[in-house]
């Protein structure tokens, strides 16, 4: 005898009653005062939905929080939800149907109205099922108008989230949650020590710690103020022990933060790579190296007949591959990307002056052994690099397109080349093909 499987719902469902007595609204989150000033007034817009129905005036549906890890995301979403006062439907994406568990979560919400859905660590659930973009698509517009429920997201990789999710009348408000300043973390370690009932000493230099603690996340400045109380007890608490356990968790971020300053150049790399392979015409891979300061795609050029545009349209993609892998995958670009930038540029100018697109030959930038054949004028020159930008744009769509298809494939090269440090263009190919 057989026993139906009981039905997991999809949500937890909260309902609270507003937070009006705590003094400062989202007061629990040290920092981030712009962010959550715009988070405050989207809450607003939408308690006084029915106002801004009747002027025809319409509102965000949803709010998109990025940025790193353990800077607070989850918990600006909680006070958050806190504030509001409303039912919350914080969706768990831990079923095998994450679709259908949208699509329940979103039903139930507009049968309730006038309601919030949360969805955290939204790029983990599209890598999971890419279907999920469609169903959070269809549910924020919707046959019948879901005006009345409001979608509150958040994600560690802002590149993952396709663009569609991010169009006007879906998760149009997009708010970065930044690494803490110096400042704001001082007042976080305070905060944490005021939770252990114990203060910071009299005679602490508070401008010397802020800059001590500068661009540590969140959950690192509370790891510290945690460390100094495991070690040293609540009790008379010194500054030496403080910067004793600063240097002690900073350390271990600063490794960290190297290992992915490493990986980073990997994955730029491996973007590089990729896309290289896919001109085999144009280009054979030879070997790539990494170490802590830069990176480098050998290859060798393949002689063989080819229009001129094909293979330059294969020079800009393969220039603008690394940064946008690091993107991408990272989330981030890298600031050593300046020459893949201007060597697309570069590329760009030459399918106007080589492929039949014009005859100047005088832009921005200048490109060595061009020699200016006549006077153009200013306005024809300008039209011309909006001609040359034109196509780096449609390049690097094309080029994120792409990267985006082929990720797992970017982040296995990566992988190896982090490990090894370099790898040989058997290597390479081996990855590839496996």
């Amino acid at each position: 005898m057989t026993t139906k499987k009981e039905h997991k719902q999809p949500y937890d469902m909260i309902t609270s009653t507003q937070d009006t007595h705590s003094g400062t609204p989202l007061a629990n989150v040290v920092g981030h005062e712009s962010q959550k000033k715009e988070l405050l007034l989207v809450f607003d817009w939408f308690k006084n939905l029915d106002y801004w129905k009747s002027r025809k005036v319409s509102t965000p549906r949803g709010v998109l929080l990025y940025g790193a890890p353990g800077n607070g995301k989850s918990l600006l979403m909680r006070e958050a939800i806190k504030y509001t006062g409303l039912p919350a439907f914080i969706f768990k994406g831990d079923s095998d149907n994450i679709c259908g568990g949208l699509e329940e979560t979103f039903k139930k919400a507009k049968e309730i109205g006038h309601s919030i859905i949360v969805i955290d660590e939204l790029d983990l659930l599209i890598d999971k099922d890419p279907k999920v973009t469609r169903t959070l698509q269809e549910n924020l517009d919707g046959v019948d108008s879901s005006d009345d429920v409001l979608v509150l997201a958040a994600t560690n990789d802002i590149w993952a989230i396709p663009d569609p999710l991010t169009r006007n009348g879906r998760l149009e408000k997009i708010l970065k949650i930044p690494y803490p300043t110096g400042e704001e973390a001082v007042d976080l370690l305070k905060k944490h020590f005021e939770e252990f009932g114990i203060s910071l000493p009299k005679d602490i230099d508070t401008d010397a710690l802020s800059l001590t603690l500068a661009n540590i996340p969140c959950a690192g400045v509370k790891t510290i103020a945690c460390d100094v109380v495991l070690r040293n007890g609540f009790d008379n608490i010194t500054t030496e022990m403080i910067i004793d356990s600063i240097y002690r968790i900073t350390n271990h971020v600063q490794d960290e933060n190297n290992n992915k300053k490493i990986y980073s150049i990997a994955v730029h790399e491996a973007g590089h790579c990729v896309m290289a392979n896919q001109y085999p015409q144009f280009f054979k891979i030879t070997r790539l190296d990494i170490n802590q300061d830069g990176g480098k795609l050998a290859t060798k050029q393949v002689v063989e007949d080819y229009w001129p545009y094909d293979k330059t349209i294969a020079d800009i993609k393969i220039s603008l591959a690394g940064l946008l892998a690091q993107k991408v995958i990272c989330g981030m670009g890298s600031s050593g990307c300046e020459s893949d930038i201007q060597s697309a540029r570069e590329s760009a100018w030459d399918i106007i002056n080589e492929c039949g697109y014009s005859s100047c030959a005088d832009a921005v930038p200048v490109i060595k052994g061009y020699a200016r054949s006549r006077e153009e004028s200013d306005a024809k020159r300008n039209r011309n690099i909006k001609k040359a930008d034109k196509i780096i744009r449609k390049c690097e769509k094309e080029t994120i397109k792409f990267l985006k298809k082929n990720k797992q494939l970017v982040i296995k090269i990566a992988d190896a080349l982090f490990e090894k440090k370099f790898l040989s263009s058997n290597e390479v190919l081996s990855i590839i093909n496996s």
